[in-house]
């Protein structure tokens, strides 16, 4: 596998697939990037903050753009259009590393979706990682889910000062509130048809699998950010969201 990033999540799993006698072929700023020289057709995984999807992507050759599979959170879809790569494959990762070298703490399925969908998730579980291949809609619903445990426990962990295992228990109630404010959005634009209850839940439980995990608001124009642009576009009022982002000043 070839993974860009030689960050918290592309180190991990190269150490996941070393101690299985795997190979990955770990891309860095400098290093590595004769890899994408090899002939198209195989998974080329990113790993990369947002912020560096336009400069990793004008790196890449050509021939090798339709290689590459994002795994980037939050609501990048119209960013990957913008840069040609709208049709790519995507994924959302369900495990966490603390820290750049740590290993990885699994936490629940992760999913994927394109071309290289099937081959990706069928390598990670090589590596003891539950992952799915799914259809489009699929995958934007569970990707509406993603953006809903990070924005809303962003928010509640730096409002609160609370991990997100504190906010899945002690402030649970504000959570759910909040969840039943923000679900019109991915009713209204991403077809998302949970109920609030039933999502409030699952996110929660998702909190349980890393309850030491302290999330903040970052990555703004595609997680809060979105959602309160989107708000505004579709006439969803968001006043408990608005007033949770004023506590904390962002963005």
């Amino acid at each position: 596998m070839v993974v860009i990033g030689a960050g918290r999540i592309g180190v991990g799993l190269q150490r996941e697939a070393a101690a299985r006698g795997l190979s990955v072929r770990l891309i860095d700023r400098v290093f590595g990037w004769d890899a994408l020289d090899a002939p198209a057709g195989s998974p080329v995984l990113v790993v990369v903050r947002n912020d560096d999807l336009a400069a990793v992507v004008q790196r890449v050759p050509a021939a090798r753009r339709d290689d590459l599979v994002f795994v980037q959170n939050g609501a990048i879809g119209d960013l990957l259009g913008s840069l040609g790569v709208g049709e790519s494959t995507r994924g959302l990762l369900y495990f966490l590393v603390a820290r750049r070298g740590d290993g990885i703490t699994p936490g629940r399925t992760s999913w994927f979706s394109g071309r290289h969908g099937a081959a990706v998730a069928a390598w990670l579980g090589t590596l003891g990682l539950v992952a799915e291949d799914v259809d489009g809609p699929t995958f934007a619903a569970h990707a509406f889910e993603k953006l809903l445990w990070l924005s809303t426990n962003g928010l509640l962990c730096q409002a609160r000062g609370a991990t997100v295992g504190e906010v899945a228990t002690a402030h649970r109630a504000e959570l759910a509130a909040l969840v039943t404010e923000l679900m019109p959005i991915g009713a209204r634009a991403r077809g998302v048809g949970m109920s609030p209850a039933a999502m409030a839940e699952r996110l929660a439980d998702y909190s349980a699998t890393i309850p030491d995990y302290r999330a903040s608001v970052k990555e703004w124009p595609t997680r809060n950010g979105w959602l309160v642009k989107t708000a505004r576009l579709l006439g969803i009022g968001t006043p408990l969201h608005d007033a949770l982002i004023a506590s904390v000043g962002a963005p």
